[in-house]
């Protein structure tokens, strides 16, 4: 069912490809009914997608300037939550709207309240290590790298004290 509606889709574009940018196929958007079949989990969705589009995974990289193995990563499942703009950018690729894909992310998370006392544990071990000089460390939420840095200030009895600072570009984890 799904291949007959691509199809239908295809003799459109096919029709102005001669419209489009670059000389390619202009995308048709997802009809609605379509979007109900579509796979479950990000990966999944995003490589249905990209293989109902015809598109292979350089030409997805072209137009969403994502590198390829980025891409891999998406569509292994490595990466299963993304920022507002990455989802634009890779909608507006695979000519869906935004949240057909925002619906299937999962966004890797660290709650304090899921086990307290390793939630702490692991901010003190992240602490001690940037105070120590460690500037690359991985984010506990999603595994990318996280920028570092020291902030230096002055206590009550004006000596120099010394606060861990850490931020994910990724997900939403902080160390304050």
């Amino acid at each position: 069912m799904i291949d007959e509606k691509v199809k239908k889709q295809d003799k459109s574009a096919e029709k102005s490809k001669e419209n489009s940018p670059r000389g390619g196929a202009r995308m048709v958007p997802l009809c609605n009914s379509l979007q109900g079949e579509l796979d479950k989990p990000l990966s999944a969705r995003v490589a249905q997608l990209r293989q109902l589009r015809n598109l292979t995974l350089s030409e997805l990289s072209e137009r969403t300037n994502f590198p390829i193995s980025r891409l891999e990563d998406i569509e292994t499942g490595l990466e299963t939550w993304l920022s507002a703009t990455d989802r634009q950018m890779l909608a507006r690729a695979l000519a869906v709207d935004p949240p057909v894909l925002q619906e299937v992310e999962v966004k890797p998370r660290l709650e304090p309240s899921d086990d307290p006392v390793r939630y702490q544990a692991i901010l003190d071990d992240i602490t001690t290590s940037i105070l120590t000089g460690a500037r690359e460390l991985s984010c506990p939420q999603c595994g990318n790298t996280m920028r570092c840095r020291i902030q230096e200030g002055l206590d009550i009895d004006e000596q120099p004290i010394y606060f861990a600072k850490a931020f994910c570009q990724k997900c939403p984890f902080t160390l304050k």
